[in-house]
């Protein structure tokens, strides 16, 4: 008798125990199942604030394209200019237009 006893209280014990460890592992179970959720809207929203970023980039690489081909335009025009003889003016030219200009304005005004 004394053995039966003894034995269903190790039963019980050990029932106790299990379903113990079993809540245990269900409150666990749950935790990480509402981590993965949150991680998983996180993904999305990162995912989306990246194609938004991506758009971005893209954007501004075709602005980029853009403005290097008016730049490599704009320099051939320049060579094309420098070879023609019609560059820059050197400082005794410019020196030169700047009386030409001021005289031509003291005449229109003198006129008026």
């Amino acid at each position: 008798m004394v053995n039966e006893k003894q034995e269903h209280n190790i039963l019980t014990q050990d029932v106790q125990e299990l379903e113990s460890s079993l809540r245990g592992l269900w409150e666990q179970t749950k935790q990480a199942a509402e981590m993965i959720q949150s991680l998983r809207e996180r993904n999305r929203a990162l995912t989306k604030n990246v194609d938004g970023l991506e758009a971005k980039v893209e954007a501004l690489q075709a602005t980029l394209n853009q403005r290097e081909e008016e730049r490599q335009m704009m320099q051939q025009q320049l060579q094309e200019i420098k070879s023609n003889g019609l560059g820059m003016l050197n400082q005794a030219e410019k020196a030169e237009l700047r009386k030409q200009i001021i005289s031509l304005i003291d005449r229109i005004n003198s006129h008026l």
